[in-house]
């Protein structure tokens, strides 16, 4: 087996780890996995003087993990720019609904696949996305390379139980090995959900384990029809459970560490605890939080209960791009507080641990797949390189990351 290694002037293993302080570092891969780490000229020198050994040096640039995208809607990629936020969120969605239904399934397929290259070009190397139409499935098969991708496959009977069984016979056959792609569950979201459809989901899942993706607490409307059978969504859904949607998760048993909770933009008194206590992660999607114009993300409260935090780009339909740096970005712009390794690690290591990915994607350490971004420095990075400058490179103006 060839054996591959790749030198730079430092290498960020993770959010709070740097390799390179020596001067030089690098990754031995074999396989497109990582299997060694180099520290210093000489052990570089050493490893590559080994027969059967292609030496690449990337020079200046600090290598950081590929960004991991949380929550993606991959298949409305071609909505971007005919939805707006309208007057309430049942309005943006029969937007939404109407501009998907009007495309092919052909139509739905290109624009998975544009939306897998997007997310490449942007230095992504997995997704979590949620697929309700089959589409990205299909562009998965189609070649050339992109991230490795979590398929959270989506299921709504809007607590209606004569859709119930049909939701679920999406989910009776498991994805095709071919695909490459790593099988989830994606319940909507509580308020489109019954309980029957919900229990289905989760017995399936302990046939064929996997992560959970639901849409949770992401607007107030949907609170108002779960506990009060109130707002917009009574007339659509009909009778309430009259209780909280994390409560619904909890009775499913569908609440636990690869349990990704997107949005969470209202939760109620004593729930981010008892998200802390189950090992859920709730993403946001910072993109989509500011198309909406909605208040102030409760992030403080996440991050002091102990909450893992992680980032998705959400779809074109409520974003204006697919690039996990921007959203980075952006919660910077809203939080200039937040520290820059907390602030790397939701684009990375958090969302690979909800996606049942830790320690094989947003790292760079031994067993991880060996992807990465280059950070160039715009001026001479100095002898005393950290973790801190590159950080600090690469959320700042943009430039420099390829």
């Amino acid at each position: 087996m060839m054996t591959r290694i790749v030198t730079a002037r430092g290498i960020v293993l993770r959010a709070d780890s740097f390799l390179g302080k020596s001067g030089r570092a690098g990754l031995v891969i074999q396989d497109g996995i990582i299997v060694g780490l180099l520290e210093g000229s000489a052990a570089i020198s050493r490893a590559s003087r080994t027969s059967d050994v292609e030496v690449e040096n990337l020079g200046e640039a600090v290598l950081v993990p590929g960004l991991v995208n949380a929550h993606a809607h991959l298949e409305l990629s071609g909505l971007a720019g005919l939805v707006e936020p309208g007057e309430s969120f049942p309005d943006w969605v029969g937007q939404v609904l109407k501009h998907r239904f009007a495309r092919t399934p052909e139509q739905l397929v290109d624009d998975a696949h544009r939306g897998l290259v997007r997310l490449a070009e942007t230095g992504t190397a997995l997704v979590g996305d949620i697929d309700s139409t089959g589409a990205t499935l299909k562009a998965l098969t189609r070649p050339g390379a992109g991230p490795a991708v979590v398929l959270h496959r989506e299921v709504i009977d809007a607590w209606d139980p004569t859709r119930t069984s049909a939701a679920m016979e999406l989910l009776e056959q498991p994805i095709p090995p071919e695909s490459g792609a790593v099988e989830g569950y994606s319940p909507h979201a509580p308020y489109t959900v019954s309980r029957d459809l919900m229990a289905l989901v989760a017995k399936q899942r302990r046939t064929r384990p996997g992560p959970v993706a639901v849409h949770w607490a992401e607007m107030e409307e949907e609170i108002a029809w779960l506990e009060f059978g109130t707002g917009p969504f009574a007339e659509l859904l009909g009778k309430s459970p009259r209780c909280r949607g994390l409560e619904l998760l909890q009775e499913a048993g569908l609440l636990g560490p690869t349990t990704a909770l997107i949005h969470g933009n209202f939760p109620a008194p004593g729930e981010v605890e008892t998200i802390a206590a189950s090992g859920a992660t709730v993403v946001h999607c910072p993109g989509t939080h500011r198309y909406f114009g909605r208040d102030e993300f409760p992030l403080d409260r996440y991050l002091a209960a102990g909450v893992p935090i992680a980032l998705g780009t959400d779809s074109l339909a409520s974003n204006e791009d697919l690039d996990l740096l921007r959203e980075a970005r952006l919660l910077r712009e809203r939080h200039p507080e937040l520290n820059p390794a907390r602030l790397f690690d939701m684009a990375t290591g958090a969302g690979a641990q909800v996606l049942g990915f830790a320690g094989k994607a947003g790292c760079l350490e031994v067993g991880a797949a060996a992807k990465w971004l280059c950070v160039k420095p715009k001026r001479p990075w100095g002898a005393r390189l950290g973790i801190e400058a590159v950080f600090e490179q690469l959320f700042g103006d943009g430039e420099g990351a390829s």
